[in-house]
């Protein structure tokens, strides 16, 4: 990693650098149906990147009314560039885009302890309706299966 990360929210990566960074990271979404990950995005209004020169090491998904309630989808970091302030810079400048908006998100098993130690509170009070059809299996299958992708990252 270069000491020139640059962080951007007003352009959306390309698929295939989403792809191949969900891989690296190791993030499990449907990396498989790259039209699929085209629709996430277009459809969510908070995308912010981070970048080491042209290569893309960080990104945060979301939504919010940017006014009240905001969701983080995603936090996905490169493995070169996880505990160097990466996530927490993405996690900061989500944060920063509307006064009084409380974000929530919904740790994956790997990154679970990483929240706290950023500073987020943990939530005792959440739901989710179940998603049929999606079961990324052990994260080791995971990797295995898409070692080629990740290492486009």
């Amino acid at each position: 990693m270069s000491e020139a990360l640059t962080f951007h929210s007003d352009h959306r990566p390309g698929v295939e650098a989403i792809r191949a960074l969900y891989a690296a990271a190791p993030l499990r979404r449907p990396i498989h149906d790259p039209e699929r990950i085209r629709r996430m995005f277009e459809a969510s209004n908070v995308v912010i990147s981070a970048y080491d020169g042209e290569r893309l090491v960080g990104l945060l998904r979301g939504w919010t009314d940017f006014a009240f309630d905001g969701y983080i989808c995603d936090l996905a970091i490169h493995p070169a560039c996880q505990k160097t302030g990466v996530g927490r810079r993405l996690l900061d400048l989500a944060v920063e885009l509307g006064e009084g908006v409380q974000w929530v998100l919904l740790a994956s098993p790997i990154a679970k302890d990483y929240y706290a130690h950023v500073g987020w509170a943990k939530v005792e009070n959440g739901w989710k309706a179940v998603r049929e059809g999606w079961n990324p299996g052990p994260i080791e299958d995971y990797q295995a299966e898409h070692a080629a992708l990740a290492a486009r990252a």
